[in-house]
């Protein structure tokens, strides 16, 4: 097999539309098939013995016309508001605006769409699951969507994830969307008529003795369906199976690094896909099946008609010979990156600025001082200050910074427009980035207040070290689990008042398995940690709950 892609591309296009025409074609015959079957029992009834006139063949235009605007109706039906109706059933949401990694996947997926020069437009959406996958979508209407799991987030770098997304853009492209949309149509019909038929067939034997000419009828048009579904899913899986390969193709022709997505498809190989939280019927959407299968991982006749997705080692094999490299070069890829500590990580948002200043003091410059050091030093609103960032004197008062500090030192009530307050130390909580993942924290206690969903993407993410601290504690806490302290810690205890609607929040651990004691607002969906809380919890997911590879 050629190992270029273009010729990759080339070869499996030919094939693909070969066996999409094949398919269309067969659709019609077997309308046609259905109608002399539905006409022979006509004919048998009225007392026609002879079968002379039961194959004209002027009728097949008006056969195949009628079968044509049935299949349009149901497309039509069937394919609107298809990509709502799919992220729905994921529970896909657009990226978050102050997540970290989801605006850098939103960055890719707008890039992947440039590199296309594709009309269609490409909209992001993050499915809120620990898996690893990707999928694609397209209504052939100009829409389409491109979305990525949480765990697929926190596990590629920028490299392979922009592999990824070249991959389901091509399938965008390519025209792959619309093929699946509508042999699903097409075949969709005979699946419906199926299911009715079957049900007037048990009802016809029911109310007859004998098999009866209607049930004969009933019974060798079910026959026909059923055949005929059975073809049909062998092509349609044999299908997709081209289409992965193609796509790969594609992705490598737009991002130019076979080697990353090798990477990417090796890393989502080896870990959970989603199984459980991806619907099996919309597997065939996503860049790997979500439920492992030993049949996509083989090669031969029987493979290629009964899964969907080409075999994984086949896969990276050809990717890694695109790129001259060989199996060794994905060794870097399963190395985990390098983690930072979690104070140093931590971004505030609004946080002060850290500038310096000199202050006049004693007929002299002193200094620089941070702003804590010089309020620590007395430096008051009348002091003449001097900014070594910005190079000019002025009185303490007209630096902004040190303005407000004065305030809140004078016991004014000087707030951050908008901005909720810790429910212990009653100061304002501000926005910050943990784990890229933006969350508000408390300046002086040190406790975040959450949202739930975005607690699913601080734990699934590894770019923060735990400290020894939070990871004594975490030890701790799994050992008191099995204890008599566990029953008592899990009765729910109403104290802190929530910050964003001033409802109780209810005290007691994150879960069974997390021993962690947060409070809980059920109204806001959003969780309170005390310092190190989260941590915590992150911790305990890590060594526990990360599927093992």
């Amino acid at each position: 097999m050629p190992y270029s892609f273009i010729d990759i591309e080339h070869r499996k296009s030919r094939l693909i539309k070969a066996v999409f025409l094949f398919l269309i074609v067969f659709y019609f015959a077997v309308a046609y098939l259905l109608w002399v079957v539905t006409k022979f029992f006509i004919f048998f009834n009225g007392g026609v013995s002879s079968l002379t006139g039961l194959l004209p063949f002027g009728e097949i235009p008006l056969v195949i016309g009628a079968a044509a605007v049935i299949a349009s109706i149901h497309w039509t039906v069937s394919s609107r508001h298809m990509i709502e109706t799919i992220i729905g059933v994921l529970e896909a949401q657009p990226p978050d605006e102050k997540d970290a990694y989801h605006q850098t996947f939103k960055n890719v997926v707008s890039e992947a769409c440039v590199a296309t020069g594709s009309r269609t437009t490409f909209s992001p959406y993050v499915i809120p699951s620990s898996g690893m996958n990707a999928f694609a979508a397209s209504d052939g209407k100009g829409s389409a969507v491109i979305g990525v799991t949480e765990g697929l987030l926190a596990t590629l770098n920028r490299q392979q994830l922009e592999a990824v997304v070249a991959h389901e853009a091509a399938h965008v492209v390519s025209g792959d969307s619309q093929t699946t949309t509508i042999i699903c149509s097409l075949f969709g019909i005979y699946a419906a008529l199926f299911q009715g038929l079957t049900r007037a067939l048990e009802g016809s034997t029911r109310r007859q003795r004998g098999p009866g000419k209607a049930a004969l009828y009933l019974l060798i048009i079910l026959v026909i369906l059923s055949v005929t579904q059975f073809i049909g899913n062998l092509l349609h899986m044999f299908l997709s199976r081209q289409k992965e390969s193609r796509a790969a193709a594609v992705a490598v022709k737009l991002s130019r690094n076979p080697l990353a997505l090798a990477e990417a498809l090796y890393k989502i190989s080896r870990g959970w896909r989603g199984v459980g939280q991806i619907p099996n019927s919309l597997g065939p959407l996503f860049i790997m099946s979500p439920e492992y299968s030993t049949l996509d991982e083989s090669e031969g006749l029987v493979s290629d008609l009964f899964s969907t997705h080409p075999p994984t080692q086949k896969r990276v094999n050809l990717l890694l010979a695109m790129a001259h490299a060989d199996a060794s070069a994905l060794k870097d890829a399963l190395k985990p990156k390098e983690r930072i500590d979690a104070e140093k990580g931590l971004i505030n948002l609004k946080e002060v600025p850290k500038k310096s200043w000199l202050m006049y003091d004693n007929n002299a410059w002193q200094g620089p001082f941070d702003l804590e050091t010089l309020l620590q030093k007395g430096v008051g609103p009348q002091s003449w200050i001097s900014n070594i960032d910005e190079n000019f004197i002025q009185r303490a008062s007209e630096d902004k910074i040190l303005h407000e500090a004065f305030a809140k030192e004078s016991g004014e009530a000087f707030r951050i427009p908008g901005a909720l307050s810790c429910p212990e130390c009653r100061v304002p909580l501000s926005e910050a980035l943990y784990e890229q993942a933006p969350i508000l924290k408390c300046g002086h206690c040190g406790g975040a207040f959450v949202d739930k969903d975005v607690i699913l993407r601080i734990m699934v993410r590894r770019d923060y070290a735990f400290s020894g601290e939070v990871a004594s504690d975490s030890e701790a806490a799994l050992k008191e689990r099995s204890k008599d302290v566990f029953t008592r810690a899990l009765k729910m205890v109403y104290a802190l008042a929530c910050p964003s609607c001033n409802n109780k929040m209810s005290r007691g651990f994150y879960s069974y398995g997390y021993p962690v004691t947060v409070d809980t607002c059920d109204a806001c969906r959003k969780v309170w940690f005390q310092k190190n809380e989260l941590e915590m919890v992150q911790y305990i997911y890590e060594k526990f709950a990360t599927p093992k590879t």
